[in-house]
């Protein structure tokens, strides 16, 4: 067989294989982020005194020193790619699809079937800042084994601009709490 036609032939299988249906796994590899900074937020132990994320959302003072708790839950998308931000949210007020029997939404950790005043009351954004106040250019995902539904807490500060409609974390520690999903029913 000669060249070109070796070439067509491979075309040929390449063609009819990629209209074959296959079915799609849903395993994604974590790649920990490789950023010594991030990995020095990392806290063997919680820091004592955490709140929900729903009682620091009662009154967020830019500059406030806080510790709240939660679980990797709100959205869609909770990492920030290439970027230091997560979404934090209150596992005893919303309810992840991973915790209502018989969903198979595409992303568990999402609160869709929440009410979206109940979502804005009880979600935060955490965010990694470097010594020049910029957000890392590095994702969190990963970092401590961390992934989608894990329970975390967080050490850091309110940052400037949040209020009422918005709680914004600045972190200086985070402590991995538990890395597998709670799917309880609350």
């Amino acid at each position: 067989m000669n060249t070109p036609t070796k070439l067509l032939v491979l075309l040929s299988a390449l063609t009819f294989a990629a209209c074959d249906k296959k079915v799609e796994t849903s395993v994604e590899v974590v790649t920990p982020p490789s950023n010594k900074s991030l990995d020095a937020l990392l806290l063997p132990d919680a820091p004592a005194n955490a709140i929900t994320v729903t009682e620091a959302r009662k009154n967020p003072v830019p500059g406030t020193e806080v510790v709240i708790t939660g679980d990797l839950i709100g959205k869609p998308e909770v990492f920030v790619h290439n970027r230091s931000m997560l979404t934090i949210g209150d596992p005893a007020v919303l309810t992840s699809c991973n915790r209502m029997p018989g969903d198979s939404c595409a992303s568990p950790w999402d609160v869709c079937c929440d009410d979206p005043d109940l979502i804005k009351k009880s979600i935060a954004t955490v965010q990694v800042l470097d010594a020049d106040g910029k957000l890392l250019p590095s994702g969190l995902k990963g970092l401590g084994g961390m992934k989608e539904l894990s329970s975390i807490v967080i050490k850091g500060t309110v940052a400037d601009g949040s209020g009422p409609d918005n709680l914004l974390i600045t972190a200086n520690g985070i402590h991995i709490a538990s890395i597998e999903p709670n799917n309880t029913p609350r």
